[in-house]
């Protein structure tokens, strides 16, 4: 026969496994985003209305094809972020000078849009021109920096 002291004990780990059983798993407490990636985050989300789900998906892989949904989409992303600008090409960097070497951006930058500018031709918009040049800058380690970059922006990691 069981004595109470060992009735009381059992009574307890019977009612310690109800508690831990019942009690919900802990929520992880998601990533406080910085201003930076939350502007990221709502010019993708805003430049993106007009994609279909494929499309959107594509340019989170970092795919950029030589497309009109493509081309339209980088020049209203970075133009929202005040990096592009019609006249002059890609401001001198993506990130910020805390995140990016600038003495590595400034030639990659500059080297892009001069590389890509066909003033006087008229042959290209700037929305064209804005396209070149980003691919051009995602050959550079720039453009590695930039992709690890906004992957984590989107994953919630930045």
């Amino acid at each position: 026969m069981m004595r109470r002291s060992q009735i009381g004990l059992l009574s307890r780990l019977l009612l310690l496994l109800l508690v831990v059983e019942m009690t919900p798993p802990a929520i992880p407490v998601p990533m406080r985003s910085s201003p930076q990636s939350l502007a990221l985050l709502r010019a993708r989300d805003q430049c993106g209305r007009e994609l279909t789900a494929a499309q959107r998906l594509q340019l989170d892989r970092m795919q950029f094809e030589d497309a009109a949904h493509v081309r339209h989409y980088l020049h209203c992303f970075w133009s929202r972020l005040q990096l592009w600008l019609d006249e002059t090409g890609f401001r001198r960097s993506f990130g910020g000078e805390r995140r990016l070497n600038v003495e590595q951006a400034l030639p990659a930058i500059n080297g892009c849009n001069a590389k890509t500018s066909s003033r006087g031709s008229g042959a290209q918009t700037v929305v064209d021109w804005c396209f070149r040049a980003f691919v051009c800058v995602l050959a550079t380690p720039v453009g590695e920096w930039y992709k690890r970059h906004m992957s984590d922006v989107i994953n919630g990691n930045a």
